[in-house]
């Protein structure tokens, strides 16, 4: 399904500034782009705006087997991943979107932008292919991902909300803009971002780690009040606020706060870098 619509604003580009953070995540998400085969950079913008959208679906569905693991790398774009109890495959959904300054180049271009599912002896990938250069257009792609709750799960993107929700094993995000939100997650955590909001709602199972990192923007954590970790929270600017959780040993200066949770097994460590709040509240 194709649609063509108009009257969006004009998208301004910001990745000639992205800071050294956002550098290394496009090198993680690596391998995203191309058929320009240019080499030494893009050239300069043709596209003056993106007031033109062109669009098309696209469906996947993967019987699990042996897979333990997705991973899905992407761009821009909105990324939901949901476990379902019972579920024997992984249900790919995506909405591929390009804008551009008439409806003609934004339909041609979308040719240019492919979900690509790889499936693996151990891990389902699922990879958005785009143009290496852009050229002033902007490729997007939402995903909404439904499957087993047990697998492993890591998301990289550069720009979009990011939120996986029902899951009971580890889950990795690396994005660069974009609240992160982690809902009713049973395991462990890793989560970086550059700018955004990072929501998380969590059970640790033994030794586990949960490790959240966010340049500009706030962490808000909930975890049950009989979590057991060794904690610590660090900030530049903004608080830090621990409430409904009892922490032993307790060592707080200006910028941080560490000690420990119940028998300390497990490890818990939140990072605002610049600007912004750490709440962990005790559910």
């Amino acid at each position: 399904m194709k649609r063509l619509t108009w009257g969006l604003p004009p998208y301004r580009r910001s990745d000639r500034l992205l800071p050294i953070l956002g550098a290394a995540l496009i090198l993680a998400v690596g391998g995203c782009g191309g058929d320009d085969g240019q080499e030494g950079g893009c050239p300069p913008d043709l596209v003056g705006n993106n007031t033109f959208e062109a669009e098309a679906s696209f469906i996947d569905t993967v019987n699990v087997a042996s897979q333990s693991q997705i991973t899905l790398v992407g761009t821009n774009g909105r990324v939901t991943v949901t476990g379902t109890a019972g579920a024997t495959s992984i249900m790919i959904s995506a909405i591929k979107r390009v804008q551009s300054e008439s409806p003609q180049d934004a339909e041609l271009h979308l040719q240019k932008l492919n979900v690509d599912v790889q499936r693996l002896p151990n891990e389902v990938r699922v990879h958005t292919i785009q143009p290496t250069c852009n050229e002033g257009r902007r490729y997007l792609v939402d995903y909404d991902i439904t499957m087993p709750m047990n697998l492993r799960t890591s998301v990289t993107n550069l720009n979009g909300i990011i939120t996986l929700d029902s899951l009971q094993n580890h889950v990795a995000v690396k994005n660069l803009n974009g609240n992160v939100t982690l809902t009713n997650i049973l395991g462990g955590a890793l989560v970086r971002l550059l700018n955004g909001t990072i929501n998380g709602t969590l059970t640790m199972p033994l030794n586990e780690t949960l490790d959240m990192k966010t340049l500009n923007g706030n962490i808000d954590l909930k975890l049950p009040v009989n979590t057991t970790a060794q904690f610590l929270a660090q900030i530049s600017t903004g608080t830090i606020t621990v409430s409904n959780l009892v922490l032993q040993n307790e060592v707080k200066t200006s910028t941080s706060l560490s000690g420990t949770f119940g028998a300390g097994q497990g490890t818990i460590s939140l990072v605002v870098d610049q600007f912004g709040d750490i709440t962990v509240t005790g559910v």
